[in-house]
């Protein structure tokens, strides 16, 4: 199983798309668990997670997760309007595509 860190301003939108992303990683048996945090939480929750995603509107801090995270594991931020319309599926697609390493287990 593995786990994926969504990361917006104050966490609420990730929150709500990590719960839709989650059913359909549940739904399509993706070995995917999705979780959400708030900018100022996201250095001291990272260590447990494998990957992660940021919310559009906070992609100019990128640089400064990719330090707390190193290189190791994939980031990426996630497009506009999928996230603006809380639209799982095509968050979910988008994953898969830019990370395909985390449906192996």
């Amino acid at each position: 199983m593995k786990k994926l860190l969504i990361c917006c301003l104050f966490g609420n939108t990730a929150n709500s798309l990590a719960k839709k992303m989650q059913k359909i990683a549940d739904t399509q048996g993706y070995p995917l668990m999705v979780s959400a945090v708030g900018l100022d939480n996201f250095a001291s929750v990272a260590p447990a997670f494998d990957c992660f995603l940021v919310g559009p509107h906070i992609q100019y801090k990128l640089d400064e997760l990719k330090t707390i995270i190193g290189d190791s594991r994939p980031i990426a931020v996630i497009e506009s309007l999928p996230y603006a319309a809380l639209d799982g599926e095509k968050v979910v697609g988008f994953v898969l595509k830019q990370m395909p390493e985390l449906t192996h287990q």
